[in-house]
């Protein structure tokens, strides 16, 4: 069975294409079959994609109307997918309701700032949103990226989600050079870049978030 996990926040510039690459890349490498969909009119995650520095299969979908026949098509894959990931642009759109209506699991990137609040926010109700539309369950979580930890800002941002009631990842990913490299290069995060991304993964995957087979070498 395929695993979707669509990225969304409404709010441009939170992380979106950095959370889904490190995420994309750190299970390739770990033995399992990743896709990735790009829904970004910039088409930052293609660039990246495109390189073939790793074993993932891309493509990239303008028409929102074709996302979910897509995802479908994926899921017939021989061999199958483990994952499929789908990443969308900064702001309220069709798109970014199909990509929520595709998902099993819907990430919610968000930085240390006002701004990126507010949008996890209104992107966590219009997950609940479609989800009560379409008559079923879809998990999200939103996870803090870009950030210092030890500021205030940081602490007041992590406080204001968490009133209002929005489920968070206790990982978080630090401020890293090895992201942009990342994304330049085309390859996996390195460093404690890697070592950030690795612990947002392993969490989404020990609270069963994300739900995979196990690997050849009995991981997920």
């Amino acid at each position: 069975m395929t695993f979707v996990a669509s990225v969304v926040q409404e709010k441009g510039g939170a992380g979106k294409t950095t959370l889904l690459a490190s995420l994309a890349s750190l299970l390739s490498e770990r033995g399992h079959r990743v896709a990735v969909i790009d829904t970004d009119p910039q088409r930052h995650l293609e660039s990246w994609a495109a390189k073939d520095k790793l074993a993932i299969d891309y493509l990239y979908e303008e028409n929102d109307e074709k996302l979910i026949p897509t995802v479908r098509f994926l899921k017939k894959s021989e061999p199958a997918f483990d994952i499929i990931f789908i990443d969308t642009a900064g702001f309220k759109s069709a798109m970014a309701m199909h990509a929520i209506a595709a998902a099993d699991l819907v990430l919610i990137p968000s930085k240390a700032n006002e701004a990126d609040a507010k949008g996890a926010v209104r992107t966590h109700s219009h997950v609940t949103s479609v989800a009560d539309t379409m008559g079923r369950s879809i998990a999200s979580t939103v996870i803090m990226m870009d950030i210092d930890p030890h500021t205030n800002i940081t602490q007041s941002v992590v406080d204001a989600i968490d009133n209002q009631g929005l489920p968070r990842l206790q990982a978080m990913c630090g401020h890293r050079t090895g992201f942009k490299e990342m994304t330049s290069t085309g390859t996996a995060p390195t460093g404690r870049a890697k070592v950030a991304a690795e612990a947002i993964l392993d969490e989404l995957l020990t609270s069963g978030l994300i739900k995979l087979k196990e690997d050849a070498h009995g991981k997920a």
